[in-house]
């Protein structure tokens, strides 16, 4: 089994999950670029399953965040 990303979804062309294993990102290739990380405080262990979707997951943790921050970091090339 492969740990799929959102690649294979409609909105990512739904790719093989094969090719959707690995992360690839858009990056551009000429200039920097931001990366998020977004963290959240949750009041319970979610029950997701393995290779869930954003959807899922946001879903899941709907009513249950007690606190969220979101890091930002530049990538210069």
């Amino acid at each position: 089994m492969f740990r799929q990303n959102s690649w294979t979804s409609i909105q990512g062309g739904e790719q093989l999950a094969e090719l959707s294993s690995y992360y690839g990102g858009m990056t551009p290739p000429d200039k920097p670029h931001i990366y998020k990380l977004y963290v959240y405080a949750l009041d319970k262990l979610l029950n997701l399953e393995r290779g869930f979707l954003l959807n899922e997951l946001y879903r899941e943790m709907d009513g249950h965040i007690l606190a969220e921050y979101t890091l930002k970091g530049i990538y210069e090339n």
